[in-house]
């Protein structure tokens, strides 16, 4: 389904909301929406994500090619109203420490302006409305985000050192992050193996209890 972005400006700064989810089959109309709601002599820009409730590593990847646009002297972007679950997701991948993350519309807007009292916040009314993300694992879904979650780290980097690898060396850079993330990935299916196996053996057990005190 193609993204909705909700767009709007407060104290003069571009804001934009995306709704429902980012994920590897929408993230390329995300992309395209955002890059063409952003006029070239935009300064400033709050991604504001009360209304989004799941974004994958290609979603990730697509905040930092929107914040790249805004990392140069006198600019500035921030990404605010992050839930629980995609703020353990941001933590994780190492984006909070690139990007400026606040807890609401108001507290972007002040540090960005440094204006205090900007009033109310109408994203940080929208949170309960946010679909709740999926803790248990799909290793189909986690190996078609292998290569998103590897473009992304390349991304990750070259932002963070302010250069861009050779076409030969993020070719490589993909394929060796891949292969280790594969490698991770047949780890965690042996462990998930062994942690049914032990959890159908306790279940038999636990019934064998319960019957034996009722025998």
């Amino acid at each position: 389904m193609p993204p909705l972005i909700k767009w709007s400006r407060r104290a003069g700064i571009l804001i934009a909301m995306p709704v429902g989810r980012i994920d590897g089959s929408n993230y390329l109309e995300c992309q395209n929406i955002l890059e063409s709601g952003i006029d070239p002599d935009e300064n400033t820009m709050i991604l504001d994500i009360a209304q989004l409730g799941y974004i994958s590593s290609a979603g990730l990847r697509v905040c930092l090619l929107i914040a790249k646009k805004f990392n140069q002297p006198g600019k500035a972007f921030g990404i605010c109203n992050l839930s629980k679950s995609i703020r353990d997701i941001v933590t994780v991948s190492g984006f909070d420490q690139i990007i400026s993350l606040y807890d609401s519309q108001s507290a972007a807007i002040e540090a960005i302006t440094g204006q205090t009292g900007i009033g109310s916040d109408p994203g940080a009314r929208a949170t309960r409305n946010t679909i709740p993300m999926r803790n248990a694992v799909n290793f189909d879904i986690v190996g078609e985000n292998i290569r998103d979650i590897a473009n992304f780290t390349i991304e990750k980097y070259e932002y963070r050192n302010d250069r861009t690898l050779s076409l030969q060396a993020r070719e490589a850079a993909i394929a060796e992050i891949t292969n280790s993330l594969w490698r991770f990935v047949e780890r965690l299916k042996t462990r998930r193996q062994k942690i049914l196996e032990e959890m159908f053996s306790s279940a038999d057990k636990a019934l064998d209890e319960v019957i034996a005190r009722t025998d």
